[in-house]
């Protein structure tokens, strides 16, 4: 049975295992490598404090208790931008690839992101080989630009 809900502090390390197994399996897709990751100084307080804030929001999707797939939604924090938010470093697991937990993801996000009277917008970018997720993302309705 998926889950889905907003990531909190007590997420940290799981969100964190997440994070360096989607940095190795799809290292393209994402703007910060591995060997980046690895030598952020304290990761788990850097994702705590992240959790805590106003502007973004961790996703996480559980299959059986355990996290397979993580989504941000980061709205912009200049008065001129806040009306448009972002999602970013979207990873489904190879285990919950075919379950769905991709599209319930993102369908929850974007539920929530109309529930948010300042935005208007709402972007994400997907490295163009990933033809899977290219596919999702137009079913949901982005377009290419």
């Amino acid at each position: 049975m998926l889950e889905i809900r907003i990531l909190t502090e007590n997420d940290a390390h799981e969100y964190w295992d997440l994070r360096k197994q989607a940095l190795l399996d799809v290292p393209d897709a994402f703007g910060m490598s591995y060997e980046e990751a690895m030598a952020i100084e304290n990761p788990i307080d850097e994702v705590k404090e992240v959790t805590k804030g106003d502007l973004k929001d961790f996703y996480g999707v559980f299959l059986d208790g355990e996290l397979v797939a993580a989504a941000t939604l980061s709205q912009e924090d200049s008065e001129k931008m806040s009306h448009r938010a972002n999602i970013e470093a979207v990873y489904v697991s190879s285990k919950a690839r075919g379950t769905g937990a991709g599209s319930a993801l993102l369908k929850k996000i974007i539920e929530d992101a109309r529930k948010n009277p300042e935005l208007e917008k709402l972007n994400l970018s997907v490295v163009t080989t990933n033809e899977p997720a290219v596919a999702l993302y137009k079913r949901l309705g982005f377009e290419i630009i």
